[in-house]
């Protein structure tokens, strides 16, 4: 008999050489000693991110239609496990991430999907400091305008497999917002959650002030919070 999964952390990574081992690794020593899968989603890279991932033991499964919805819906697809973690290519989990997550899916059975708050570790004083002033008024925002469906970021999110399934899925249409989107679907099933007090970490490189990247993504939040529809979805950085 084929032994149960408990959890699959999926990484969607498309030319991440820079940033993917390092994220491998933290996933690789997480504490509880869950049976556990990582799935690198290799996203039409064209640098050493496969090689790298490859050379570390995990699954890589390469998916050419570029775009992170089509990524993750290739990934969870695949993933065995009970519970699908996905994150980042530059997401550092500490090592008593599953155990924490875990134990909040044990304790509470309406429980569906769950994400944490994110921190930089590579941040200069600047946007750390702003990452605390922009993450509450962001959070309380969105708790007032989307209510039960506010839920995890795609750096950061874990759902239930037999959940998933009973959606239509990730959007593979969708560049960027895919987590929005499958938070709005998930929330249709049961509880989604975004506890602040489970923390995790990410790299700073997206949040620059004259990134058109990031003020794209900062025009989707409010679009999806008074619309529920992607603004925008296109990506420069991903063309």
């Amino acid at each position: 008999m084929e032994k149960q999964i408990q959890f699959s952390i999926i990484i969607p990574a498309f030319n991440e050489e820079k940033y993917i081992a390092k994220s491998i690794k933290f996933a690789q020593e997480q504490q509880g000693g869950f049976d556990m899968e990582i799935i690198v989603v290799n996203n039409a890279s064209t640098d050493k991110t496969k090689q790298i991932a490859e050379s570390l033991g995990v699954l890589v499964v390469d998916e050419p239609k570029k775009g992170v919805g089509q990524a993750r819906k290739t990934g969870t697809e695949v993933a065995r496990g009970e519970y699908i973690l996905h994150i980042d290519a530059d997401t550092h989990l500490p090592e008593d991430y599953l155990q924490q997550v875990y134990k909040r899916f044990q304790k509470d059975s309406e429980l569906v999907c769950l994400g944490g708050q994110f921190y930089f570790y590579d941040a200069n004083l600047f946007w750390c400091v702003t990452r605390f002033f922009l993450f509450y008024p962001f959070y309380w925002f969105a708790k007032f305008s989307l209510r039960k469906s506010i839920g995890p970021i795609g750096n950061g999110m874990v759902f239930k497999k037999t959940t998933y399934q009973k959606t239509a899925g990730f959007d593979p249409e969708l560049k960027y917002g895919e987590d929005f989107d499958i938070n709005q679907k998930l929330a249709n099933v049961g509880e989604i959650k975004l506890d602040l007090t489970l923390k995790y970490f990410i790299s700073s490189r997206r949040f620059k002030l004259f990134n058109r990247d990031f003020w794209s993504y900062v025009a989707n939040f409010f679009n999806f919070c008074f619309k529920k529809e992607i603004r925008n979805n296109e990506l420069s950085s991903h063309k």
